[in-house]
């Protein structure tokens, strides 16, 4: 069952629950001529409103990835949008637990929130039903609301239709959408969600620094300055979906930066097994040379091809450390499994990553020059995976370059050039990374007891 007919099947279940007739759905749509199919909404009837529950599937912006929202509208004036938030800043003004979800990818965080969304709706309706039949606080909710929007926009937005002609109500309509929108980023991403994830500072400091403050904001910086705390229990589901969007979307710059710090750490770790493993193999696959020349300057590159592993186990870390059991109180709450779709790519990633780790590793010990009694071996290729082996009677000489004319300008670059009596020219340099200089001093009398001699070349071409 796709996660749309699911969230289908959970509201008819609230319906139940909520005594209420079964809802009615719409497609959510985007883009021109609405050929995007986004989402799913589901149009609950009561007496005087109109109960929206939205799965987004894909919206506008990043933070509006398989979002869970609830909204109002009133019969009386039903273009203007109601948040959960604005009705609960009213209905229930000490409530400040979160009701917006991201990241909604599996049906066991679908059914938690619904858990959640229920519980609320139980107690919400009734008293939304009050305040609408009431005149004096119907007319408070609705010009709270106005006026919020207004403040929005900075200027009388809902005043001046009459000044704009024929126009004036879709213009209204996409400003109150993006004022609709802006609702759905301050729960997801903004300062209630601050709250929400129990980061309280932070999230009063952000809401006394926004321009715009709606009711529930304005209730939310008392109910923080009084001393009040975020209810761990009824936001662990919120937790839950956000954190997996951390790993699955990389969690904007933040979660970027924490996956890049872990990565280094494990880097650094990596790093050093990979370069015992690489120096043990050296010793005992050439235990009978005479010398090796490029292992310590090979090290340098270990890291670099470590860095992909440690990236694959710095994503499974982080992963393993969002799905353990979270428990609250007397209240267990399991986070959900990963999509299929996200498990696969970090497996087959992971696979990449260790394949990766293991070719660049045999690059590094392929890279070194090792001298025998009789022979030496080597290879010219960049990222080599063997090596060819030479006979020193079939050398003519070893050349110390000091460097290469490219279009008519000379370029220093020392290297050795190993010359074979056919005429053939080996580079060594390219392959094994080591100093040119200190290969001479340290192979020199060596190759003198051989009878073959080394040469300095200033310019090579």
């Amino acid at each position: 069952m796709e996660l749309k007919e699911y969230f289908s099947t959970q509201c008819r279940g609230s319906a139940i629950i909520l005594k209420t007739g079964s809802p009615a759905f719409k497609t959510l749509v985007s883009g021109k001529n609405g050929k995007n199919k986004n989402g799913i909404v589901a149009t609950y009837n009561f007496d005087g409103f109109k109960l929206d529950i939205s799965y987004i599937e894909q919206g506008s912006a990043a933070y509006a990835q398989q979002t869970i929202w609830l909204s109002f509208a009133l019969d009386c004036d039903p273009t203007i949008p109601f948040s959960v938030y604005d009705i609960l800043a009213f209905a229930e003004p000490t409530n400040f637990n979160c009701y917006t979800y991201t990241f909604v990818d599996s049906r066991e965080l679908m059914r938690d929130c619904f858990g959640d969304i229920n519980e609320l709706l139980i107690s919400l309706i009734p008293k939304l039903t009050a305040i609408l039949q009431n005149g004096i606080t119907k007319n408070r909710l609705i010009t709270s609301q106005k006026e919020s929007v207004n403040r929005y926009f900075g200027d009388n937005v809902l005043e001046s239709g009459d000044m704009l002609g024929g126009a004036a109500d879709k213009i209204i309509n996409m400003m109150l959408k993006n004022f609709f929108e802006a609702q759905i980023e301050s729960a997801v991403v903004g300062a209630q969600s601050l709250f929400f994830t129990g980061k309280t500072e932070k999230a009063l400091k952000k809401l006394k620094k926004a321009k715009y403050r709606s009711q529930y904001n304005e209730n939310l910086i008392k109910y923080i300055e009084n001393g009040g705390k975020t209810d761990e229990i009824s936001s662990a589901v919120k937790n839950a979906s956000v954190e997996k969007g951390v790993i699955r979307h990389g969690g904007g710059a933040k979660g970027t930066v924490k996956l890049l710090f872990i990565s280094l750490f494990f880097d650094v770790l990596i790093s050093v097994v990979l370069c015992a493993i690489f120096y043990l193999i050296c010793t005992f696959s050439f235990k009978d040379s005479i010398f090796i020349t490029g292992i310590s300057e090979n090290m340098i590159l270990i890291p670099i091809f470590a860095f992909l592993l440690s990236t694959a186990l710095g994503t499974h870390f982080i992963k393993h450390r969002e799905q353990k059991v979270k428990s609250q109180g007397d209240k267990t709450i399991h986070s959900p499994k990963f999509s299929k779709t996200t498990e696969i790519f970090l497996k087959y990633f992971t696979i990449t990553a260790e394949c990766v780790a293991i070719l660049g590793l045999l690059t590094c010990v392929n890279s070194t020059a090792v001298f025998y009694e009789n022979s030496f071996k080597y290879s010219e290729e960049f990222f080599p995976l063997y090596q060819s082996e030479i006979n020193y009677s079939a050398i003519d000489y070893f050349s110390l370059v000091d460097g290469y004319t490219v279009d008519g300008k000379f370029q220093k670059d020392p290297h050795i050039i190993a010359v074979t009596k056919s005429g053939e020219q080996i580079d060594l340099y390219n392959s094994t990374f080591f100093s040119a200089e200190k290969f001479k001093e340290n192979s020199t009398e060596f190759f003198e007891e051989k009878g073959i001699e080394f040469k300095e070349i200033k310019n090579f071409n």
